[in-house]
């Protein structure tokens, strides 16, 4: 069977200090000389993003599509920066990758956590996802329908690597000899089926995506009762604030007129509208006070 239903997601808190965790930093770059002023004379930002339709994917010509990086790209001509490259990494790579230079910013729907609100600079959310349980119909004789149940059940699940879905099943007390990691959505899903592992505990929409293209039987548990569904957005290192600046100020603008709306629609996120306009001071709030 599968189960689908809307999660009811509420937004509510109040622009607060994030936590300070170390992180890489550098002096900040003078007036005139910051990172903005560098793309918008070389006419490129390279960036980092994660294979995970329909949040973010790198197309065999070189382009990119999903909600991240079709936004970056509409801002970033805005902000005069017309060509955008992408370059693929596990989720637990992108914010190193960022640090060692290899992108200028993450364009990846980066899941807001409390350790990176203390080590980047987020833009606004632009999408909410929560995570869903998924199983082979008949395999197992347990049936985990909470995050509670996954942990408490001697049984093996699968996660995006690197991912927030990977250290929140840590943070939640799961032994790190039961989670396997995998680099990407299909090839998650192709170690469900094989049997490497028991359940996914994975994004709802990437993985009802890829049931849907494959025509699989898959039991679905969504929404996960004692689960969260933070937002995610793009991350910018902290010394590069006047990029960081331009970037959330033509961000907001399009969610004003409706095109980021829009935008989202196409690819199938449903943006509910007391969210459409947090924060990511207010998304670093709550998962700094553990909401």
């Amino acid at each position: 069977m599968l189960i689908l239903t809307r999660r009811n997601l509420v937004a509510s808190a109040a622009c607060v200090a994030v936590s300070t965790i170390a992180a890489p930093a550098r002096a900040q770059e003078p007036a005139g000389n910051g990172l903005l002023f560098k793309l918008r004379k070389a006419g490129v930002a390279k960036v980092g993003i994660a294979n995970q339709p329909p949040f973010s994917s790198l197309n065999p010509d070189g382009t990119m599509s999903g909600l991240s990086p079709t936004l970056a790209k509409r801002i970033l001509e805005k902000i005069g920066v017309p060509r955008m490259e992408g370059a693929v990494a596990t989720y637990g790579e992108l914010v190193p990758g960022m640090f060692a230079g290899r992108w200028d910013f993450v364009a990846a729907s980066l899941t807001i956590t409390k350790e990176r609100c203390g080590q980047v600079l987020f833009s606004d959310p632009m999408s909410f996802e929560g995570p869903c349980i998924v199983s082979v119909p008949g395999r197992n004789t347990l049936k985990p329908t909470t995050k509670a149940d996954l942990i408490r059940m001697n049984v093996t699940v699968g996660v995006h690597q690197g991912g927030a879905q990977y250290r929140e099943l840590l943070a939640s007390g799961m032994p790190p000899d039961r989670i396997v990691q995998f680099a990407h959505e299909a090839l998650l899903f192709d170690g469900l089926i094989a049997g490497r592992a028991q359940f996914l505990w994975a994004s709802h929409l990437p993985t009802k995506d890829i049931v849907a293209k494959r025509r699989a039987k898959v039991d679905m548990i969504f929404p996960v009762a004692d689960a969260t569904a933070p937002g995610a957005g793009n991350a910018f290192r902290t010394q590069d604030t006047d990029l960081h600046a331009a970037f959330q100020h033509e961000l907001r603008t399009l969610k004003q007129s409706g095109e980021f709306l829009k935008i989202a629609n196409e690819y199938g996120f449903d943006i509910p509208p007391d969210l459409l306009h947090a924060t990511a001071e207010q998304q670093c709030a709550l998962v700094s006070k553990g909401t």
